[in-house]
This record gives C-alpha cells, sequence and structure tokens, in this order.
C-alpha cells in the first residue's frame, strides 16, 4: 500500500471539490493536521472514517486504497490486493502496539523498582516509605487501563478448544486471568473456557 500515493490522490480530490483541509477536516470531524498528515502519507485515514472520507471526495473506498481511480476491468483485483495490504497493515500496527505496552510496562515499573531500592538503603520515616512507594505506584495505574486496551485490540486471542480466533471486549479481559498474553477466557464460537493466547493473524 502506497501511503505516498495515496495521499496525493486524497489532496487531488480535495482540491477537485474545493474544499480546503481545514473545510475538510471539519465534515470529518478531525483536524486539519490529520488532513495534512494523510495527504503527505504520513499517515492513514482511520477506518472509521474511511466511508465519510470518501463520500465526501465523491470516491469508493477502493479508489482511496488504490490512490486512483479503479476501472471496472481492474476493480476486483484491485479490491482483493487492497485487502491484503489491509490485513498486512494491522498486523504491523498491531505488532508496533503490543512492543509499545512492554516499552511502557518497563517505564512505568521503573519507578517502583528505584522506590523499593530507597527505602531499604536509606534510613528515613515509616510514613515517608510509605509515601514514597505509594507515589511510585501510580504510573502502573495510569499505564494499566491503556495496556489492557492495547490487550484487547491489538491481534487476536485464539480459543484452544476449536481454534477461533476474536478480539474480545474490555472487561472479558480486564476479569481473566493471565500468564504473559495467554488469557483465561470463554470463546465466543464454542463457549467453553481455555488458555487463549494472543496471535497477530485471524484465521477463521
Amino acid at each position: 500500500m502506497d501511503q505516498i500515493k495515496i495521499g496525493r490522490f486524497i489532496a487531488q480530490c480535495r482540491k477537485n471539490e474545493g474544499l480546503t483541509q481545514m473545510q475538510l477536516a471539519e465534515k470529518l470531524g478531525v483536524t486539519d493536521r490529520a488532513v495534512s498528515k494523510w495527504e503527505n502519507g504520513r499517515a492513514m485515514p482511520d477506518s472509521s472514517i474511511m466511508l465519510a472520507l470518501c463520500e465526501q471526495l465523491k470516491i469508493t473506498v477502493n479508489d482511496l486504497l488504490s490512490g486512483e481511480v479503479v476501472t471496472m476491468e481492474n476493480y476486483n483485483k484491485e479490491l482483493e490486493n487492497n485487502l491484503i495490504n489491509m490485513v498486512r497493515l494491522k498486523e504491523k500496527n498491531d505488532r508496533r502496539l503490543l512492543q509499545m505496552e512492554i516499552v511502557m510496562g518497563v517505564i512505568a515499573i521503573l519507578p517502583l523498582l528505584f522506590a523499593a531500592v530507597l527505602v531499604l538503603a536509606v534510613p528515613m520515616e515509616e510514613w515517608l516509605g510509605g509515601l514514597i512507594a505509594g507515589c511510585s505506584a501510580i504510573p502502573i495505574l495510569i499505564a494499566t487501563p491503556f495496556a489492557l486496551r492495547i490487550e484487547q485490540t491489538a491481534g487476536y486471542y485464539k480459543c484452544a478448544k476449536c481454534g477461533h480466533t476474536h478480539i474480545p471486549n474490555y472487561k472479558n479481559v480486564f476479569m481473566a486471568m493471565h500468564y504473559g498474553r495467554t488469557r483465561y477466557m470463554k470463546c465466543p464460537e464454542c463457549h467453553k473456557r481455555s488458555w487463549q493466547k494472543k496471535v497477530l493473524t485471524k484465521e477463521k
């Protein structure tokens, strides 16, 4: 998927419709900076607004993902290529999110480790040690909801019973017992509970 080509296509279609970046942004409920990033090839429009964007630009989603108006004779081939590219892009983004989750966890736990060493190594009042320990836990409390959201949305969970891959809701991820990225949850397909592993590819 050529983001530079897609960006130029968005810019051209916007100009054809007589819209400025600000006007297009207002119609879509985004910032003009977001539109600028699309047109410069630095980012792709979110899937949640692709249909609205195409409606404003009077193109199809297939045109958008191809970076040009697709003729009928090439339509099916381009559609297949675009679907494959979208899957690859999601896998790439999911992998990046999961890596970011690890970094976030490490950064959040460092203050707690530092505080533990400080409290053990330096003589201090009990209340002060408790205060330092409590404050050092704040980054973990802040990072945990974001990490769980990544766990929920990045990739899929694969049922150990039937092999079905799915994206659970936030509550199920939050409540499930887990070790690493494997969680004990109920499968929406076979309705059995099992230890479900995190996978990046949807299988069935």
